[in-house]
């Protein structure tokens, strides 16, 4: 956070499943979770990352629901409205970040919070708008040019993009969308 706070860049909170050997990307919902568990995961999370913030005199912006959990709510409403009630427990006023055109969007927004629409660069979608999950082999996009082409015709429909910095060429397919 210091970091963060030394580049005057705004903070936000990634609550996701604590599923460290599969980076918090194995669904649980239903699994291991339910909607109780998963507003007191979230609510947990986010206190933690507050409490990081202030010691460096900042203040988290947005809430970002990480891998799974985040697929999860995109598709299911009672997963979303799970989340923003952990959300909720700790802030109120703070963005919450929600896959473009997805269930999750309606839902945030439904729970008051002002919600900034995402879309991948570095990923593909199905038919419906959800992400092709990782499991798929065509799931990420590698290419740079590709990734560009795909945010030319998201851009209308989100606020904001994502790159995952795990991402083969992340850096390059950031200079190609800026």
């Amino acid at each position: 956070m210091q970091q963060c706070s030394e580049a005057k860049v705004r903070t936000g909170a990634h609550p996701g499943y604590p599923d460290p050997e599969h980076f918090g990307r194995r669904p649980l919902f239903g699994v291991k979770y339910d909607a109780d568990g998963i507003s007191k995961l979230v609510s947990d999370q986010v206190a933690f990352a507050k409490e990081a913030a202030e010691a460096a005199g900042l203040a988290l912006y947005h809430v970002k629901p990480h891998g799974a959990l985040y697929n999860e709510a995109a598709e299911n409403g009672a997963v979303a409205e799970a989340i923003a009630r952990g959300v909720r427990k700790v802030l109120k006023d703070v963005f919450l970040v929600g896959l473009a055109k997805s269930v999750m969007v309606g839902v945030f927004r439904r729970q008051g919070f002002v919600v900034l629409r995402e879309a991948f660069a570095d990923r593909r979608y199905t038919a419906e708008g959800l992400l092709v999950p990782r499991t798929a082999a065509d799931a990420l996009i590698h290419d740079p040019a590709e990734a560009h082409r795909q945010m030319l015709r998201l851009k209308g429909i989100c606020d904001t993009i994502c790159v995952h910095s795990d991402s083969p060429n992340a850096f390059e397919m950031i200079e190609a969308l800026h």
